[in-house]
């Protein structure tokens, strides 16, 4: 009886020596092994998004241009984005057969530069093209496998026609005086360079605005605008002095004139007397007057009254109007074109055929957000 307790006990000696023996030897080693593979699986894919998440974030202009000294086809490369780009390949293609111009092999891939945020830089590319003549665009590739494209150009034999500015300047004028002459001269401080150096514009209204580009490289410049040969004295300065890339617009904001809206002045077109059984025609006319300062659309035109004592039947009309266009200060247009018909039975006594055009159906708009609107007018015929 002892004898069997004896053996029972060393058997369960046994087994648990054995589950602690399975234990130690291959269950703990695959939890190590889960774990370290699941730190593993967290590293690699932390490393994979932080690497999605600054692949996402490069961010490359690319431009295509020409050495100011040696006039060589270039690129510059422009790293507008929050993280350095580091640039591994450039290819030059053929726009129109969507090919590469230097076959198999990129246009470049050595020595290609790394760029700071905010930082810039010009790549030589003229032996890329050399000879081509067709549309041109250059690829640039990323360390990180982005891809940003040059814009589209026309090259002849490798070359251009004519030289390409990186970088372009706009220059307003507010507020311009009709009938003046403005001139707008943007001169280098150094060794800039800088396509027109002078913009010439005549307004032909008040009040009118206008933009102009100038192609340009970077450097420091000074923008001087001119008013019938005189510089203008405004608060912002004049001229002004600038640093290209850093500064791409210039605005010169004039003295503002009082604009009036002043009501449309309205010329009824028609014969004084007609014969009974005759048709005529009557135009409706408008002129803006001079004081309006400004130009104005004509958004709407409403119905007129044609009215008669004829008797019933004796008198048909139609009118077409017409709106749409634009209206200078001191411009006559007409609006509304009337086919009047009168009958040969006009009965006795004094017979007359009325046109009214009623005040404010004519509607017109500046640029200014004015609205103008028509006087009323009137004219009678006589019916002989």
């Amino acid at each position: 009886m002892h004898e069997n307790r004896g053996k029972i006990a060393v058997s369960a000696i046994v087994g648990g020596v054995i589950v602690l023996a399975i234990f130690f030897v291959i269950i703990l080693p695959l939890l190590i092994l889960i774990q370290n593979s699941y730190a593993i699986f967290l590293d690699e894919s932390n490393s994979r998004r932080i690497f999605d998440t600054n692949r996402i974030s490069e961010s490359l202009k690319v431009e295509v241009s020409q050495d100011a000294a040696t006039r060589e086809l270039a690129l510059i490369v422009s790293n507008d984005g929050p993280i350095h780009v580091k640039v591994v390949r450039v290819w030059a293609i053929d726009v129109i057969r969507q090919t590469s111009i230097t076959g198999e092999n990129p246009c470049l891939n050595q020595e290609l530069p790394g760029l700071p945020p905010g930082s810039n830089a010009t790549l030589i590319v003229q032996e890329c093209i050399s000879g081509f003549t067709g549309i041109a665009q250059f690829l640039v590739i990323t360390e990180r496998g982005r891809i940003f494209s040059s814009n589209k150009v026309y090259l002849k034999n490798g070359k251009f026609t004519d030289i390409v500015f990186p970088h372009t300047l706009t220059v307003s004028i507010i507020n311009m005086k009709k009938g003046r002459m403005y001139e707008v001269y943007v001169t280098p401080l150094g060794t800039g360079k800088v396509s027109p150096e002078k913009f010439t514009h005549k307004a032909t209204a008040s009040n009118e605005n206008v933009t102009v580009a100038f192609g340009i490289f970077p450097g420091n410049y000074s923008v001087a605008l001119y008013e019938n040969g005189k510089l203008i004295q405004i608060p912002e300065g004049n001229p002004q002095k600038i640093e290209v890339p850093d500064t791409t617009a210039v605005i010169f904001t004039l003295e503002r004139g009082r604009i009036i809206s002043v009501p449309f002045d309205v010329f009824i077109l028609s014969p004084k007397n007609v014969k009974e059984g005759s048709f005529f025609m009557a135009d409706i006319d408008i002129q803006l007057p001079k004081e309006a300062n400004e130009t104005v659309e004509i958004k709407y035109i409403g119905s007129i009254s044609i009215s008669s004592n004829l008797p019933p039947g004796q008198l048909d009309y139609e009118c077409e109007s017409h709106s749409g266009f634009r209206i200078s200060p001191g411009e006559r247009k007409t609006v509304i074109i009337c086919s009047i018909s009168v009958g040969n039975k006009g009965g006795g006594g004094s017979k007359e055929i009325t046109i009214s055009v009623p005040q404010e159906i004519i509607v017109g708009e500046s640029d200014s957000g004015n609205i103008y609107f028509n006087k009323p007018a009137s004219k009678t015929i006589r019916v002989t």
